[in-house]
């Protein structure tokens, strides 16, 4: 079955997180001192192939790597706590969200993930092969997860370039920052654009994300998820 047949016609949940500024300058010149916050990152095994990430360890870094070229400008740095191989669960659900048998919400999402696994209050980001074109990635709040893949909605590998980008992004709900509409200039928590710096913050939403990295905890909001 060729999961990437099924990404049209989806409507996902677009949550609201705490409201970024977009405002019309650009961004600033990323001279801050420079606040870190590590992540664990789960190497989701299955036997179903979609759930089986085939990601290595130096594969991570080197996406790390393109996420913090993303964000050294708000002076954000993202640094590796561990990386650990989890066993997937669920498979059968979600097959039938990719059959499109199942709408994809955020507890279906979350239950595919070994949630003893997570550490509490830290950021935890989690990979699979194939979100099958149901979304770039998504955020799940109550648990301070990401999950994404290590292909992008159009079936490529581009760990520097679309895989770095998506998994900046959903960093950025992590940070308090919503979705903001495509605009010529273009921004990293614009979805689905094809135009502009798709890696641009303004300098209102460098303000939130630092606001929120001050605390060392990833953003809790009332939403079960943001699906990007």
């Amino acid at each position: 079955m060729n999961f990437r047949t099924l990404k049209h016609g989806w409507t996902l949940l677009v949550t609201s997180a705490l409201v970024a500024s977009c405002n019309s300058d650009g961004p600033t010149d990323g001279d801050f001192d420079s606040t870190i916050l590590r992540m664990r990152v789960h190497l989701l095994q299955s036997d179903f192939s979609p759930l089986n990430t085939t990601l290595t360890e130096n594969e991570v870094r080197t996406i790390i790597t393109g996420v913090n070229d993303i964000w050294q400008q708000a002076g954000v740095s993202w640094e590796i706590e561990s990386i650990v191989s989890d066993d997937a669960l669920n498979a059968a659900v979600y097959e039938s969200i990719l059959l499109r048998d199942l709408p994809a919400t955020g507890p279906r999402i979350a239950s595919i993930l070994p949630t003893a696994s997570i550490s509490e209050g830290r950021w935890d980001v989690f990979y699979l092969m194939d979100l099958g074109g149901i979304a770039g990635g998504v955020y799940l709040a109550p648990l301070t997860s990401v999950v994404v893949a290590e292909l992008d909605p159009n079936g490529q590998r581009d760990l520097m370039g679309s895989v770095a980008r998506i998994l900046a992004h959903e960093l950025g709900h992590s940070l308090g920052l919503q979705h903001v509409p495509c605009a010529p200039a273009g921004n990293l928590m614009a979805p689905g654009c094809q135009a502009g710096d798709r890696t641009r913050l303004t300098s209102g939403q460098i303000d939130v994300a630092l606001s929120q990295a001050a605390t060392g905890r990833p953003t809790v909001f009332s939403e079960v998820s943001a699906f990007n």
